[in-house]
């Protein structure tokens, strides 16, 4: 009799045991994992503080957040992507998401994102999203170079404005940078990109060609676009550099460089996006600084328009539940913390900064833009990465040839040289045309 009740009671527990696993198992089935990368890790935390919320909200979605610094992320993501094992959500610049929609990797928006996405940006932050009419992101934070000067250095120096030319810039420069008893330069007057790898020197070179008047690519027909800066912009942008490094010595390859730079007090004045801020509210407190406009040149004033924006690989298992994220984290609530918490102005209008502006008011001169200012995006072309990424490689070279100062013949073969590539490249993509 006792043998028979063991028996039964062991039958039971088994018999239960087998119906737990497999609710447990259709439990885990019915949850979706949603994987998210971004190469601006600074903004993790705002990723993470909506994929909390949407959880509660959808309890069979699991969201998981990765960031890895920009370069890392483009190149897993590269290798990711025709491989099929791609994350659901990709926070990539316009050019990434050019390269990759023209290949038919990337989902294009679904229907309703695509009439949301027409309701709530401007087209300035669309267009640049769209290939052939195709709609293929989700915008959510935009760049546009600044400039950022110290104030406790401006005081030291007898400086009382920012400057409003580049003459200007360069003169402020000269009587900022500061040097120890063997002549090195210990302090820059201004911090210039002068090396490292991708698009990014030559990005950060092209505000300076637009203040002359050049650009990297400049539109020639629809689809179309040839070099611009074997020119006299060209020659203004790339001789500024070199008489900065190499003939008044107000920035140099022995100094801290970019962001990290101005918030040790390393430099006094540098251009870079709004995250700078962000940077420097958490790294340097206590810092007495301001931001005007890029100065000028010779043209209107312009600066650059870094879009950053959410795609959805065509090989993902989730492509609705993706979407919808895209659209959830664009919410009010998210987009007020990333500007108050970490220094991105996000792309979609309508949203009420005012409890931000009166903790930081850096961001009021940083969007007190003129009206005549463009905005000028990365050109929506195929061939745009590799265009850059070259050139930018030649421009590292350039700015290390102190022989090329104030040597317009020198200065005018390197810059022809470096527009044949481009335009060979245009050329390659079938997206070049004369004017």
């Amino acid at each position: 009799m006792r043998r028979t009740y063991t028996r039964s009671l062991l039958v039971l527990v088994v018999c239960s045991l087998v119906v737990l696993l497999s609710m447990y198992s259709l439990e885990a089935a019915a949850v979706k994992t949603l994987k998210v990368w971004t190469g601006y890790p600074e903004n993790v935390p705002v990723f993470e503080a909506a994929a909390a919320d949407y959880m509660k909200e959808h309890p069979d979605v699991k969201i998981e957040v990765t960031g890895y610094n920009l370069r890392d992320s483009e190149q897993k993501y590269a290798i990711a992507l025709p491989a099929g094992t791609a994350p659901d959500i990709y926070d990539a610049d316009a050019g990434v998401m050019n390269r990759y929609a023209v290949l038919g990797l990337l989902d294009a928006a679904p229907e309703s994102v695509d009439s949301w996405l027409k309701e709530s940006f401007n087209r300035a932050y669309t267009d640049p999203l769209t290939v052939d009419g195709v709609l293929y992101a989700v915008p959510w934070i935009h760049g546009f170079q600044v400039m950022y000067y110290n104030l406790d250095h401006y005081e030291e120096a007898g400086i009382t404005a920012p400057p409003e030319t580049l003459d200007e810039l360069m003169s402020h420069a000269r009587k900022l940078a500061k040097y120890d008893s063997k002549g090195n330069l210990v302090r820059s007057g201004m911090s210039l990109r002068i090396s490292g790898g991708g698009m990014g020197v030559a990005e950060k070179f092209e505000v300076f060609l637009f203040a002359e008047g050049g650009s990297v690519f400049k539109p020639t027909a629809p689809g179309k676009w040839k070099a611009n800066f074997a020119n006299e912009a060209g020659y203004k942008a790339l001789n500024l550099y070199l008489q900065a490094l190499h003939e008044y010595k107000v920035d140099g390859y022995n100094v801290k460089h970019d962001a990290e730079a101005f918030v040790t007090g390393a430099t006094s004045q540098f251009n870079r996006e709004t995250w700078v801020i962000g940077e420097a509210k958490k790294l340097a407190p206590d810092m007495k600084y301001g931001i005007c406009q890029l100065p000028r040149g010779d043209a209107p004033p312009a600066t650059n328009l870094a879009l950053g924006a959410f795609v959805v690989p065509k090989s993902s298992k989730n492509k609705d539940i993706a979407w919808d994220f895209a659209k959830y984290i664009n919410r009010d609530k998210y987009l007020v913390q990333l500007m108050r918490d970490v220094g991105w102005i996000a792309t979609r209008g309508g949203v009420d900064y005012s409890e931000v502006y009166e903790v930081e008011p850096h961001f009021k001169q940083a969007l007190d833009r003129p009206a005549d200012m463009k905005l000028i995006p990365l050109a929506n072309a195929k061939a745009t990465a590799e265009a850059y990424t070259k050139f930018a490689a030649r421009l590292v070279d350039a700015f290390a040839d102190p022989s090329m100062t104030n040597n317009k013949t020198k200065i005018m073969e390197f810059l022809n040289d470096a527009a044949d590539e481009v335009n060979q490249i245009l050329e390659s993509y079938g997206e070049y045309a004369d004017d």
